[in-house]
């Protein structure tokens, strides 16, 4: 799994100065990148863009689904589980939940004799309805993401502007 965020921003000229006086915010992104591994509906609909198949002859066990020429929009909710295991009694869960996404781009799907099928797929995640302002929910139990509790810190001046 990948998580990228891209910000772009655009500085704004400042009288007698060459450098920015500020930053003005023209675009955010926030986009999860995974390999799915697993040929079943919840996976292949996303790849196609809401597949669906259905049973070609009732109890014939054979299913048949049409990838349409013009493609559909499929949003919908992704959350990401992962565990960060330090040693084997410091063990650390964490979880992003995007509530609205949708699939911005596919890998080529990939089968072989020795691999299970591959579905690469990149998830954008899509402005909150109405006035919230929340693009994603991360969820841990990890105290490190606290300010102050890591081993590490890193200092960064307070903006006095």
């Amino acid at each position: 799994m990948t998580l990228a965020r891209k910000v772009e921003k655009e500085g704004t000229a400042h009288w007698q100065r060459i450098t920015p006086a500020r930053y003005i915010i023209k675009s955010h992104e926030l986009t999860v990148k995974s390999v799915f591994q697993e040929t079943k509906a919840q996976v292949l609909s996303a790849y196609f863009g809401g597949l669906v198949f259905a049973e070609t002859a009732q109890g014939s066990k054979k299913y048949r689904a049409e990838i349409s020429t013009l493609p559909k929009s499929d949003v919908r909710a992704l959350c990401i589980d992962w565990t960060d295991a330090i040693s084997e009694t410091e063990i650390y869960h964490h979880r992003l939940y995007v509530p609205r996404a949708e699939v911005s781009e596919t890998d080529d799907a990939q089968w072989s004799r020795t691999q299970e099928a591959r579905w690469g797929m990149s998830f954008s995640a899509l402005a909150p309805p109405g006035s919230s302002t929340t693009l994603a929910v991360w969820l841990t139990d990890d105290p490190a993401v606290i300010a102050g509790l890591g081993s590490s810190s890193l200092a960064v001046a307070p903006d006095k502007s």
